[in-house]
Parts: C-alpha cells; structure tokens; sequence
C-alpha cells in the first residue's frame, strides 16, 4: 500500500516539474516572438550638443526619376485613402510639421532609401517620392529645402515631418512642433536636343559639357573652400568652389573638368575616405 502511495506522489512530482519547465520555455519565446523593429520605444534627438547646421549638405536640386517604391497611389493607412500629388502642379500647404531623429535613423524610408537624421530630408503624405520641398517656420520665417523620401506623418493637422536636422535649421528641434509653410519647388526642366547627326569635333568640344565631381552643395563659403582646399592635398586635379546664383546661394565643391583619361574611380574613392560619401558626377 505504502508503496504505491510512494509511487503515485513520485508521479504527480514528475509531472508538475515537466509542466513548469513548459511554461518557462514559453514564456521566453513570448520575448523574443514580441521583439519590435525599433530599439528605442520614444523618438529623441541625437546626442550632441555642438552640432553645427552650417556644415550640412545642401542639395542641388536636379530631375529625378520616380522611386519604384512608395509612390503607390492610392494607398490605405489606419483605414484613409491616400492619392498622390501630382508634382507638374503647383503644390503649397500650411500647417504642423514634428521632426523625426533617432529612433528612426539607418532605417529604411517608404522609397527603400536609409533614413539619415542628419540629411535635409522629409516626410509626406501625398507628395511624389523623391520631391523638393521649401518648408518655412511661420514663426521666425527660418527656411529649409528637404528632399522628401518618405511617408507620413499620419497624425492628424500635421502636414510634414523633418529629419531632426531639417528641424534644427528651423530651430524648433527642442519644441517638437512647428507651424510651418511648405512649397513644391519644381526642378529645372531637361532641355530636349532635336535629332541630329553628331560628329566627333562636337563631342570633344566643351560647349558639349564637361564632366565634374562634385563633392557637396553647402551654405557656408567658407566651409565649401576648407573642403576644397583639404581635396586639393589629395589630387593633383583642379579643385574649385562655384556659387549656384540661385534664391538660396549654395556653393559647389566640384573637382575637374575630369578627362576622359582620367581613372574616375579612383578620385571618387579618395572622396569618399575623406568622409563625402554623397559625391556624385555632374556635367555642364
């Protein structure tokens, strides 16, 4: 009798420690299943505290192709259909602009490109992926040209959100919100060349175009001739700063005019270690 009492509690013992063990397991897969894509829960600014806006790329606004993703039109978010905008129109709003930083920065934007929190670039609901937008701060009439590449935001009275770089040009990275005017700025239209026999005087000739790297497009001059003459210690190229004569001056670091002798690849490496990744041929 003992003994089969001994056994039947042995059993019972056996049983709730392998059910114990069951639930332990489950509950860490609970974890890791539940993992979010984002390693921080609450967006914030990066940490710096002496971040300069004047050393920031400015862009050199050219016609771009429309990206193969996130210019699907219509699309559904949270139950609203959206249409896209078309960008041969005029295209202006008022309303709220938020900035996003670093929860988001090297992830993926809705056009598959890497969101850099650190580039003049932006957020749009309806607006043609990429675009160029002029986003003005109503309140110090501070202004900004972004370069949308993503979507959103899809909170309600807001109209845009800026990279935390973008919003700190505004100057309202530490509010969080603006209210803010944004215009479409169109790019300069491609000049058609009518059908014609080419010989090779033509080709060779400079009023052809000739071909440049250029580095970057900065607000500052006196930034944009510190890089140029950092380049010109790395190559024996020319290396000169132009002003774009536009509303906003940008100047042009640009190396060149680039032979066709000349190993491309090779100057577009050494840029590239010194840090200007962006660096992209232009010809005029």
């Amino acid at each position: 009798m003992w003994n089969i009492l001994f056994l039947f509690i042995f059993a019972s013992l056996f049983i709730a420690g392998c059910s114990t063990k069951t639930k332990i397991v489950r509950s860490q897969g609970e974890q890791t299943t539940n993992a979010g894509r984002y390693a921080i829960h609450q967006d914030m600014a990066p940490d710096l505290t002496d971040f300069d806006i004047s050393t920031l790329e400015q862009w050199n606004i050219q016609p771009e192709s429309k990206s193969r993703y996130g210019n699907h039109s219509p699309y559904v978010v949270f139950g609203k259909t959206y249409y896209l905008a078309n960008a041969e129109n005029d295209f202006e709003q008022t309303g709220i602009a938020s900035w996003y930083g670093k929860k988001f920065h090297g992830h993926t934007t809705s056009n598959m490109e890497i969101f850099d929190m650190y580039k003049l670039t932006a957020a749009h609901r309806t607006l043609p992926l990429p675009s160029y937008v002029e986003v003005t701060n109503l309140e110090n009439n501070k202004k900004v040209i972004v370069r949308v590449n993503d979507r959103g935001p899809f909170k309600s009275k807001r109209i845009i959100d800026l990279s935390w770089a973008a919003a700190k040009v505004l100057e309202y990275d530490n509010k969080g919100l603006a209210d803010v005017h944004i215009r479409l700025i169109q790019a300069p239209a491609i000049k058609s060349q009518p059908n014609s026999v080419v010989n090779k005087e033509e080709i060779n000739n400079t009023d052809a175009g000739l071909k440049f790297l250029q580095v970057g497009a900065f607000s500052q001059k006196n930034y944009a001739l510190d890089i140029a003459k950092q380049l010109s210690q790395s190559t024996l190229l020319p290396v000169h700063v132009t002003n774009s004569l536009t509303e906003i001056p940008l100047y042009r670091v640009r190396i060149g005019p680039l032979l066709d002798n000349v190993n491309i690849i090779d100057i577009i490496q050494q840029v590239h270690r010194k840090g200007f990744s962006s660096a992209r041929m232009v010809v005029e």
